[in-house]
């Protein structure tokens, strides 16, 4: 136990927090993945963790998972406007339910789970809710609020929350827009796990093609934008003769592959599917590629630079936040394919470069964003919502 957990549970009573998310473990998005691992530390730390998320059939309505009180009790109609409506009042009677057990609503997404909280504030008591967007851009909840039919009344129902988390600067860009005051917005990040995520060896290493190998982790779906990947790998190839490994499935899978097949390069393109452990291909890899058109904050960047891997990643939303251009990774426009075919070369034709930029995406890492010192920050936010609103209520 580190001195500040130490403190932490020694000095103050436990927090007790309860999460708001659509759909949680074992679904593996980027909302709920940093929701289970701060969820999990948090209840390491001996803070008590709720979970409010959609039922799922296959899954226990009520379970706990590595600590965390999971109830899967929001039931929703996947139909057109009766979704929202029916998401909202299942929320609310969710958090109803839960009434008393918790000192604090967090969501981990930013448009119904808001305007769920945000609604439903007057039949919950006196509880501050924090509301973090998962993403900004055109899939980031800001634009998608704006196409949602009765977008003026639902941006009302969520800026009745008590306070956002930003894990981008773009994100917060965004919401300072949409009329939610300065004041009220914390700068966050997302956390990983610098235990797990690390240099060395890999259980992997002579399974997959030969070296040099470039990985990406993550869905292969359109916010990935990973047909760009496949459009620039001849002319990566032909300049470094570097495997392109894809970790991960998704509805872009089988055009992906066609496209390979069409462009001749499908033998320079593996494609394997969703891994046991992502660690281990990060392990195997000599660089990491994150072609995106929208993002929050990634894990799967998180977890490359953890893992001391030279990154290129979009220069879009939280990526810019993340990585110091040329120092701890390179960014590219997701729409200019040569800056993408550069910025490889020159990371595998240059040990030396590629080297200095790992170890510093490394060291950022340890500094900034391990799960330690990103929970530190939401444990002190939380501890301030909760007082400030009870030096306020009458």
């Amino acid at each position: 136990m580190t001195v500040e957990e130490q403190n932490d549970a020694t000095s103050d009573p436990p927090v007790r927090v309860c999460y708001v998310v659509s759909y949680f473990h074992p679904h593996q998005s980027g909302a709920e993945r940093q929701a289970l691992a701060q969820g999990a530390e948090l209840a390491r730390r001996g803070h008590e963790v709720h979970v409010v998320t959609h039922s799922v059939p296959v899954e226990p309505r009520d379970e706990i998972i590595q600590g965390i009180h999971v109830h899967r009790w929001v039931r929703s109609i996947h139909f057109g406007p009766l979704f929202g409506l029916t998401f909202v009042v299942s929320v609310i009677e969710s958090l109803k339910r839960l009434r008393g057990l918790y000192d604090v609503i967090h969501t981990h997404q930013g448009l119904w789970e808001a305007v769920a909280v945000g609604a439903g504030r007057k039949w919950l008591g006196n509880v501050p809710t924090l509301i973090q967007p998962a993403s900004s851009g055109y899939y980031g909840e800001a634009e998608q609020l704006a196409r949602t039919r009765g977008a003026d009344r639902l941006r009302s129902f969520i800026l009745r929350n008590s306070a956002f988390a930003a894990i981008s600067a773009d994100i917060e860009r965004q919401w300072l827009e949409l009329g939610v005051p300065q004041d009220s917005i914390y700068r966050t990040a997302s956390g990983v796990d610098s235990t797990r995520f690390h240099p060395g060896p890999s259980a992997v290493e002579n399974d997959l093609p030969p070296r040099p190998r470039v990985v990406y982790t993550g869905r292969l779906h359109p916010q990935k934008n990973v047909y760009l990947l496949i459009d620039i790998w001849p002319d990566v190839f032909k300049r470094t003769g570097a495997r392109l490994i894809l970790a991960g499935e998704g509805p872009d899978r089988e055009g992906l592959k066609e496209r390979a097949r069409r462009l001749g390069i499908d033998e320079a393109i593996e494609f394997v599917g969703s891994v046991a452990d992502v660690a281990e291909h990060l392990r195997a890899a000599d660089a990491f590629v994150l072609p995106s058109v929208a993002e929050g904050m990634s894990n799967s960047l998180l977890e490359a630079m953890a893992t001391g891997l030279p990154c290129v990643a979009s220069r879009i939303g939280g990526n810019i936040d993340l990585i110091d251009e040329g120092i701890s990774g390179l960014l590219a426009a997701p729409d200019r394919p040569a800056e993408w075919v550069e910025a490889i070369a020159s990371i595998l034709n240059g040990a030396d470069f590629a080297q200095k930029l790992a170890a510093a995406a490394r060291s950022q890492i340890e500094r900034t964003y391990d799960l330690k010192v990103v929970v530190d920050r939401y444990v002190e936010i939380y501890r301030e919502l909760i007082e400030r609103t009870s030096s306020t209520t009458p």
